[in-house]
């Protein structure tokens, strides 16, 4: 893998963070209005500025297409099918990074490892529904489809891209549906085949073709609940997080048959040079339940937890990892997991400067959270609400908040909500803030619960 495909941090052009943690982080919201008209124009080009989301609609999985104002509002530029279909049940995935946007160099969003200036952008999207994987090449005005190959495996949920390899975690389901007869909720990762990953090259012209000999299982145990899949920042490693795993090996800790505070493994692989995976290394999670993760750029991973989602209000947290010198693949845990106050924590954003992280958690009344990062993986928290008010009536943020993405310089966060379908627009302030700026509601869902809305929409990127 090229070292040259990851950003070189001292190209950066951040804020100064130096005082963030101090006594001002009164964080003020703006405004929860339908957002200004009269703004700075929008970028006329999808390549200049975007914002990116999924349907995950069952009967046609689509692409919504954005192009981003120097003010950080959007304008849509269209709809555009996968030629795929969706779970409609995407936020039940309880997967990150179902949609990626990258340059055939690496992944400029969720997780923004190469410059949208490094080659030509494509954006591509897992359709769980029809075991599908749509690339589409990002022109001035439009999304134009250049490959539709099926995902080697069942149910894909989750993509990654580097240095012209691509992989996708398939889930190893066969039902789409979030509710059983009797309205519970099936568990992702947990019924039909054992989850595996599955490798593609792609090339200048963003078309895929299967590598030989690339699918791997995970850590091999049934009840999986697999989330995401990465590249380290330089390749060489290959990334999955198991939210619910407890495989005999890591003798994690149980108590007559029921799953304590010690669920979870994060799966490394070795990428050889042809694209192919060894070393297969099981880490037992800190806390319970990793979920999203990404990384800063020396290689430090940093992960969400979900300690027991739903059943487990309040317990959401961030924790983070650094590689083991010496032991590719091996990570050593550098943090204690930090609450975020905030109920299922699942998904995560870094800043271009590496030093602050932005958290969403899905139930109760939803939720961004701030976090502190170092260069040693000490995790802090900032903010539990960092919107500006924990009053559900005053923040744009509800329960359903999910995908998380950042603009180019981390200027702008957007956020997708699953449950209404909807994207909010916040404005980075300088000390780390965020100041609600606008609301699309590109996805319209009908009401949550069974027999009703199963929470669709997954999937955002931003340039």
């Amino acid at each position: 893998m090229q070292e040259q495909n990851v950003r070189a941090a001292s190209a950066r052009h951040w804020r100064p963070w130096r005082h963030i943690a101090t006594a001002a982080m009164a964080l003020a919201i703006a405004g929860c209005g339908a957002g200004a008209d009269d703004g700075p124009a929008t970028l006329d080009s999808l390549l200049d500025g975007a914002v990116f989301a999924m349907s995950n609609a069952v009967s046609n999985n689509e692409v919504v297409a954005y192009t981003r104002g120097e003010d950080g509002t959007l304008t849509q530029v269209g709809v555009f099918p996968t030629n795929g279909s969706g779970s409609g049940s995407g936020s039940f995935e309880d997967s990150a990074n179902g949609l990626v946007l990258a340059t055939r160099d690496g992944e400029i969003a969720p997780n923004n490892l190469v410059e949208p200036e490094s080659g030509n952008q494509f954006l591509f999207v897992t359709s769980a529904g029809s075991n599908n994987i749509t690339v589409f090449e990002v022109a001035d005005r439009s999304l134009n489809l250049v490959d539709l190959q099926p995902s080697g495996g069942e149910k894909p949920v989750s993509i990654t891209v580097n240095d012209g390899l691509v992989y996708v975690l398939n889930s190893g389901e066969f039902t789409d549906s979030l509710f059983d007869a009797e309205g519970n909720i099936i568990v992702n990762c947990t019924t039909g085949e054992l989850p595996t990953v599955t490798g593609f090259t792609v090339d200048s012209a963003g078309e895929l073709t299967p590598i030989p000999n690339s699918e791997r299982q995970l850590s091999g145990v049934p009840i999986s609940g697999c989330a995401q899949i990465s590249f380290s920042p330089n390749g060489n490693t290959l990334v999955v997080t198991e939210r619910l795993a407890q495989p005999d090996s890591l003798n994690q800790q149980t108590n007559d048959n029921e799953r304590l505070d010690d669920e979870g493994v994060i799966v490394t692989f070795q990428v050889e040079d042809d694209g192919t995976l060894r070393n297969k290394r099981l880490i037992d999670a800190t806390g319970q339940g990793p979920f999203g993760f990404t990384f800063a750029l020396n290689g430090n991973l940093i992960t969400t937890e979900q300690f027991d989602g739903p059943n487990g209000p309040g317990r959401g947290a961030a924790t983070s990892y650094v590689p083991k010198p010496g032991v590719p693949g091996a990570l050593l845990r550098a943090s204690p997991s930090a609450p975020s106050g905030g109920t299922d924590t699942c998904w995560i954003v870094l800043t271009d400067d590496q030093t602050v992280g932005y958290a969403t958690s899905f139930f109760q009344d939803g939720r961004i959270s701030s976090y502190l990062f170092d260069e040693i993986g000490l995790v802090r928290i900032i903010s539990k609400v960092v919107t500006g008010s924990p009053d559900a009536q005053n923040d744009p943020v509800a329960m359903g908040a999910s995908d998380l993405a950042l603009s180019r310089d981390s200027e702008f966060l957007y956020q997708l909500n699953s449950i209404n379908g909807t994207i909010n627009t916040f404005r980075v302030t300088d000390d780390g803030g965020l100041e609600f700026i606008e609301q699309h509601t590109p996805f319209p869902q009908p009401p949550f619960g069974p027999g009703g809305g199963e929470g669709a929409p997954i999937g955002l990127a931003a340039s």
